[in-house]
């Protein structure tokens, strides 16, 4: 029996060794994979509920404004950690006329918006319950940050976990002049 047991944990093991190895490994056909090689690719449609809101945000209905977006989840402890400052950063750029849209995935609504509540956030939050919306962007993980020209196209730089002050304004600009 214990023979079994072992050769069933080690399977096991294997497995999941195998999957963390292709995840790392992949070579996705996400919008982040393809911006963190340095190229300038269509934005995914992005069409969702919103949390801190009624109906429904579209990004193409944001066309012709410089859009930030940032995929987070209220238990994601860096998430918590760059809240204020996405939430500053996007005071401080909205007359500038770049917006901030916050996509919570893989949540429960009630969190999402407690932690929306507890830590200030006033920009626009959309909701991905099923997490639909990650193969098309390639988000490995909350969270991430990506960089809308006007023109509707994923400019780099990616930012995969917390968001500095200094790499969202940097983000911004190359988004602004492209």
């Amino acid at each position: 029996m214990r023979i079994v047991r072992a050769a069933v944990a080690v399977g096991v093991l294997a497995l999941l060794g195998l999957l963390v190895w292709d995840v790392v490994h992949s070579r996705g056909s996400g919008v982040a994979q393809k911006v963190d090689e340095g190229k300038i690719v269509p934005a995914p449609k992005l069409d969702l509920p919103r949390l801190n809101g009624q109906g429904r945000l579209s990004l193409a209905s944001l066309r012709g404004k410089v859009v930030v977006v940032n995929f987070w989840q209220s238990d994601c402890l860096p998430c918590k950690q760059e809240a204020k400052t996405l939430d500053a950063t996007a005071k401080a750029w909205s007359s500038k006329g770049v917006v901030f849209v916050g996509v919570d995935a893989l949540d429960f609504k009630a969190p999402a918006r407690a932690y929306l509540k507890h830590y200030g956030v006033t920009y626009m939050n959309v909701r991905d319950a099923t997490g639909g919306t990650y193969p098309g962007w390639g988000v490995t993980g909350t969270p991430e940050t990506f960089f809308i020209d006007r023109q509707g196209n994923v400019v780099p730089p990616h930012i995969i976990s917390v968001a500095s002050r200094q790499k969202l304004d940097e983000g911004i600009r190359r988004a602004l002049s492209s």
